[in-house]
């Protein structure tokens, strides 16, 4: 149960195991996103914010364009304050994450909300039995303690503890954090089996804000230096998952899941100064939401016309009820002087998809399709401040909107081990609550999307190679340093990816990917801003004995290549190549471990915006665009001791 993982059927979906992810330093949730092809995960505004994704020309922000999944855990959370599909990975243990699957692209009647990109599904487990534990200190004050307890073979009952707290490589990086993470499977009798999903994290964090350019080039600044004080935030989720499958008729499954989920985050940033207000554009947000959800999931084989087949159907509803505030705070003592948002609403998504297969000797026909349902009611006390709609009291409205997706695919078998795809989705985002007006069909956003591709399937390779383009009818972006969203109309995305996983001898694993997207408005032919053009990743991990002590020896690097980004303006961005190394050594029950990333002490750019600021208040006030940037990490050391009892 849990291992649930679909077969795959399109040419880029990719299981990525525990040896591909033990192969680097994985110390954080960034460091396991970024195995997953093609994706960039950016950490700009400290350890304790959503990170910022981008996938197959789509720059998701903190997750508008990615659907993430925690062991059947939702992470995005709808009309979030800070960003649309907020998906805060922070609470991820990267101990405790047994496998990744992916499936980019939005081709799968079984992916939802904000799978315009791709969904990525994270599943957990504990590597060993018994009890582990690992303590870390690394530079910049970095001190991390890991326990994980595993009971019996089964990997995937296990609960894990992580601790952690570290000084942050320049000023204002500062951060704290707590993480529980447990799952428990047990066999009821009878083929009945249940799962439960636990989950707690709280974190407390600083971030430093941007660095103008021109100030560091005319050393006015520091590349590390941060640009206004009280920047960062607080964040807790407190999850719980119950699941149980039923006793299986022949090889036929039905699987039903309840969850709830508490979440809250308080946000501080200023990313343009004193450009808009002389007192400082400094934002709280605060974002407090409760998740309930239940879904139930059957998969059945079938025969059609003499042809083996298959089947698999899908229910679900999540009611989201979420308060929010907005308000500007003084640079000077960080105290309020303007409330812009203070907000209720509900959203509620109900859904339906059904999916079938069809196999035709070498040829194999899929065919689906997925409706959402979505209402929301909302209560805004300060939204328009217009006295048409405001009275002192509050403005409500309420909306409400159907989505309805097709999936298709086309295979054939070249061989037992290579086949052919051709696949195509309609994926879709819902809408930002706040923005919904009376009575208004709620808008969806919807994307049409196709892939062309083959894959080889084998122990030893395993490869993908595909073409793939994606249409958006009417695109928006948000530019959140600036706080505003715009409109560009259609958009179209294509690229070609490819991944290859590789397991030549005992002991060596090896993972490779590259993609090359395309991100334009059509109707200006303009490319669009901060998409990735060109992501590479490679990770190799080699384990060997070692009879000088008798034990085990292990090397590992992470290599991460980013091409530069379009930005506003025409600019570009800087190119970026990351090296992390991993050494370690265990003789029985012991074992060192050494953690260095950015080996080579790059000094790359995490984030890089171009918009117009003003961090002098005493300088003249100007709406010239600048570029920006945050600091990407240095190199950072960490040694850890591990114990196995």
């Amino acid at each position: 149960m849990v291992r649930a993982t679909r077969a795959p059927r399109s040419a880029s979906e990719v299981v990525l195991e525990r040896d591909v992810l033990d192969a680097a330093p994985r110390t954080n949730a960034v460091d396991v996103l970024r195995v997953v092809p093609g994706l960039v995960a950016s950490q700009h505004s400290g350890e304790g914010k959503a990170q910022q994704l981008f996938l197959r020309g789509f720059d998701a922000l903190h997750g508008q364009d990615v659907e993430l999944n925690v062991a059947g855990l939702p992470v995005n959370e709808v009309s979030h304050i800070h960003a649309l599909g907020y998906a805060d990975t922070n609470f991820i243990i990267p101990e405790a994450v047994n496998a990744l699957d992916v499936t980019e692209g939005s081709y799968r009647a079984f992916q939802g909300d904000f799978a315009v990109a791709g969904t990525v599904r994270l599943e957990l487990g504990a590597r060993e039995p018994g009890v582990w534990l690992a303590g870390t200190m690394g530079q910049f004050g970095q001190r991390r303690l890991v326990a994980t307890v595993r009971p019996g073979d089964d990997p995937g009952t296990f609960a894990a503890v992580e601790l952690g707290q570290g000084d942050g490589f320049g000023p204002q990086r500062s951060h704290g954090r707590a993480a529980l993470l447990a799952q428990a499977i047990t066999h009821l009798g009878e083929g009945l089996t249940a799962r439960a999903v636990v989950g707690s994290y709280v974190t407390r964090f600083d971030s430093p804000g941007v660095v103008r350019e021109d100030d560091y080039e005319l050393g006015r600044s520091t590349f590390f230096a941060a640009s206004t004080p009280r920047q960062g935030g607080t964040v807790s989720r407190h999850q719980l998952l119950l699941g149980i499958e039923l006793p299986r008729q022949g090889t036929a499954r039905t699987k039903l899941e309840v969850f709830g989920i508490l979440s809250d985050l308080r946000l501080r940033n200023n990313f343009t100064g004193f450009r808009v207000d002389d007192r400082g554009d400094g934002l709280e947000q605060t974002n407090d939401g409760t998740t309930l959800g239940a879904k139930v999931e059957h998969r059945r084989p079938l025969r059609v016309l003499g042809h083996p087949a298959s089947l698999e159907l899908g229910l679900g509803t999540r009611r989201d009820s979420v308060t929010q505030t907005q308000r500007r705070y003084r640079e000077t003592d960080g105290t309020f002087f303007e409330d812009q948002i203070d907000a209720h609403f509900t959203q509620t998504d109900v859904w339906g998809y059904a999916e079938g297969r069809l196999s035709m000797g070498r040829w194999a026909l899929r065919l689906g399709g997925r409706a959402d349902a979505l209402g929301a009611e909302v209560f805004d006390a300060l939204a328009f401040r217009d006295p048409r709609f405001y009275d002192g009291q509050g403005y409500s409205r309420s909306a409400f909107g159907v989505h309805l997706g097709a999936k298709a695919g086309l295979e054939y078998a070249l061989s037992e081990t290579w086949g052919l795809f051709a696949s195509y989705g309609d994926g879709f985002r819902s809408p930002q609550a706040r923005g919904l007006a009376e009575g208004e069909r709620a808008p969806f956003v919807s994307v049409h999307g196709a892939e062309l591709g083959a894959r080889r399937e084998g122990e030893r390779l395993s490869v993908q190679a595909s073409a793939f383009g994606s249409q958006v009818a009417d695109d928006f972006f948000f530019d959140h340093t600036v706080g505003t969203t715009v409109f560009t109309g259609q958009t179209l995305r294509s690229g070609i990816t490819a991944a290859l996983q590789a397991r030549p001898l005992p002991g060596v694993t090896a993972a490779l990917s590259a993609t090359v997207a395309h991100a334009y408005v059509t109707k200006t032919k303009t490319l669009l801003p901060y998409f990735a053009p060109f992501v590479a990743r490679a990770d190799v991990g080699w384990e060997r004995a070692a009879s000088l002590w008798n034990g085990t020896f292990f090397a590992g690097t992470g290599l991460t290549f980013l091409g530069p980004r379009p930005l506003p303006f025409d600019e570009r961005s800087h190119s970026v190549f990351l090296a992390d190394l991993l050494l370690a050594a265990r003789r029985d029950d012991v074992g060192l471990r050494l953690d260095v990333k950015n080996l080579l002490d790059a000094r790359w750019r995490d984030g890089e915006f171009v918009y117009s600021s003003r961090f002098d208040p005493s300088a003249p006030a100007s709406l010239v665009p600048s570029r920006h940037f945050t600091a990407g990490a240095p190199r950072e050391a960490s040694l850890t001791l591990e114990l196995h009892l």
